[in-house]
């Protein structure tokens, strides 16, 4: 099992890139739920869709329809599965989102097709934004200083104090030997500015795991300007006013007729 004296040294790196319910007339109530409304770009996660219609018919009839569209109302093929089917009164129904690959915000419209006792088709819209981000890239290489080797060891990261939950790995590393543990982070929660992360164990762990070390935080920027496209700039504008003022310099003048006494 693992030995209580294990110790890890940490060197850090981290990329950035740098986010229903209702009641229905009639006596009718549908709803999306889900545990999250976040997802990396090539991501996916899943809602429930369901529809209860409290009053009591002869034939009912439900179907619906799922689409997500992009800020500018541009629907996005096949990124809603299933994207139709038929539903059961008061049955949850799962459909999975696979998230497009650019980054924005995009809305999930599920369309309830309600038909009584072969009458006409009532529809019912319930929409969802879908937030589709860039997922911040946390990275620490691991050395174990201990005599044994590792073998399913979990380890957390931990962002400005507070352990990320989903980010749990297990990792196996030999004596004197080192691996690199990685862990896309998709948030809206941070603010802009510096946030310093690391990694700890995890308390299942066997053997006093608060012996595990942390080692040196890495640390990451959320909002940070990106200098390089405008430095790239600045040294263009440099460029050229070097240019016009040797130019203007070197520039011969010019006598207009001028008598030669007076030149």
């Amino acid at each position: 099992m693992i030995a209580a004296a294990a110790v890890f040294a940490m060197v850090f790196a981290a990329g950035i890139v740098l986010l229903s319910s209702s009641s229905d007339v009639d006596g009718a109530n549908s709803e999306i739920r889900g545990e999250t409304n976040v997802v990396k770009i090539g991501g996916t996660l899943t809602y429930q869709i369901i529809f209860y219609e409290t009053e009591e018919f002869e034939t009912l009839d439900l179907t619906y329809s799922a689409v997500l569209k992009d800020s500018s109302g541009v629907s996005q093929p096949t990124a809603v599965s299933p994207s139709a089917g038929s539903l059961t009164n008061g049955l949850e129904t799962e459909l999975t989102i696979t998230a497009p690959k650019v980054a924005g915000k995009y809305t999930l419209t599920v369309t309830f097709k309600e038909k009584k006792d072969g009458g006409t088709v009532v529809n019912t819209e319930k929409t969802k934004t879908v937030t589709v981000m860039e997922p911040i890239k946390l990275t620490a290489t691991l050395e174990n200083h201990s005599k044994v080797d590792f073998t399913d060891f979990a380890v957390y990261f931990v962002v400005d104090g507070e352990r990320v939950d989903d980010s749990k790995t297990l990792i196996s590393v030999a004596s004197g030997s080192t691996t690199a543990v990685s862990y896309d982070w998709v948030t809206e929660s941070l603010s802009n500015g510096e946030h310093r992360f690391a990694v700890v164990a995890g308390e299942e762990n066997i053997g006093n795991y608060m012996n595990v070390k942390l080692g040196d935080e890495g640390k990451f920027w959320v909002g940070h300007y990106d200098y390089g496209l405008f430095n790239i700039l600045v040294a263009i504008l440099l460029v050229v006013l070097v240019l016009t003022v040797i130019y203007f310099y070197r520039k011969p003048v010019k006598n207009y007729g001028k008598p030669k006494s007076r030149r």
